[in-house]
């Protein structure tokens, strides 16, 4: 809808305006479903019906108020940073209010800014998703690809062969397969495209895996046999996997291992880096992270171990019962 016509504008018709005219627009599919998703949830059982013109900076901060005692921070300031993009558009260009209420909203101060909590697999844990997912399942290359780069679920199904260089043991993530099936040429932010190097051993996978899809379509004669040629796909039948499929590895995970899903996977190539002393700006990149402070907050249980590696480093280098007096 353009305009509404009415000289009474509702919050959630000012959303929708905004939603149609603009994140549809320039935005993501992932991006448009969050959006939607925390606008749905929070904004529209609470401010929907209300009339923009009254809306005001104090109504809105009682409102993040209240939503900061559910929501972690990231989320709040999702959710305010969502608010202010809208009602900026409902000022201008479509003048459904003179100023952005949001515009003088802020959070909560004694919201604590915590390292967020990631499962990562132990070694014990590895074995035994390497016994119950072994090369002659469907969900192999795409857990190894994550386990040994880092890679999102999604950018390593939108991995295709093109974006592997086996010559220099490099891949690019150009892209991400969304939940629907189809994949996006641009990945989730500008810093996930990116060309990272690999190992022997995945290199070794991906040589066999190569080689496997080759030799499957010249025995059925089938060019269409994974059409898409991308890295992952069914063994028998070359159709792609979605991100939804590895619900059921997500689940055997929770009851097997008591938690993890494939997004553990990266957490643990992640902090397997770290621990062995890489840098964590060079794993930030690595991550494709917008920033080296989400890495530290995804990874603060690491920088807790250096902490604790350091402090006896130093009782070796300086120990005590020296100090006179």
């Amino acid at each position: 809808m353009k305009k509404t016509g009415k000289k009474i504008v509702t919050v959630q018709e000012a959303f929708e305006v905004w939603f149609e005219e603009y994140v549809d627009v320039n935005t993501r599919t992932n991006t448009q479903k969050s959006y939607r998703g925390m606008i749905e949830k929070h904004i529209f059982p609470r401010l929907g019906n209300m009339e923009m013109k009254k809306l005001n900076a104090r109504i809105l901060q009682k409102f993040i108020n209240e939503k900061s005692k559910i929501l972690k921070r990231s989320s709040l300031s999702k959710l305010l940073a969502i608010m202010r993009s809208c009602f900026s558009y409902a000022v201008n260009p479509c003048e459904f209010c003179r100023s952005n209420p949001a515009e003088n909203v802020w959070l909560p101060r004694d919201m604590e800014e915590l390292g967020r909590t990631v499962h990562v697999f132990s070694p014990q844990d590895v074995a035994a998703i390497e016994e119950q997912y072994p090369p002659e399942h469907d969900y192999y290359m795409a857990l190894h690809i994550c386990y040994y780069t880092g890679l999102r679920i999604g950018e390593a199904l939108g991995l295709r062969w093109q974006d592997v260089n086996l010559e220099k043991h490099e891949l690019t993530v150009t892209g991400t397969m969304l939940e629907n099936g189809l994949r996006q040429s641009m990945p989730k932010t500008r810093s996930s495209y990116r060309t990272i190097p690999y190992g022997t051993q995945l290199q070794l996978l991906f040589q066999r895996e190569w080689l496997r899809q080759r030799t499957v379509r010249q025995s059925i004669g089938n060019r269409r046999y994974n059409k898409g040629d991308y890295v992952c796909c069914r063994l028998e039948s070359g159709k792609q996997i979605c991100a939804p499929d590895f619900r059921f590895f997500n689940a055997w995970c929770k009851k097997q291992l008591g938690g993890g899903s494939t997004h553990s996977l990266r957490h643990t190539h992640a902090t397997m880096l770290l621990e062995a002393g890489e840098t964590m700006d060079a794993v930030s990149k690595r991550l494709g992270h917008s920033s080296i402070a989400i890495t530290a907050k995804y990874y603060s249980h690491v920088t807790e171990k250096g902490k604790l590696k350091m402090r006896a480093t130093l009782d070796n280098l300086f120990p005590p019962g020296n100090i006179r007096g």
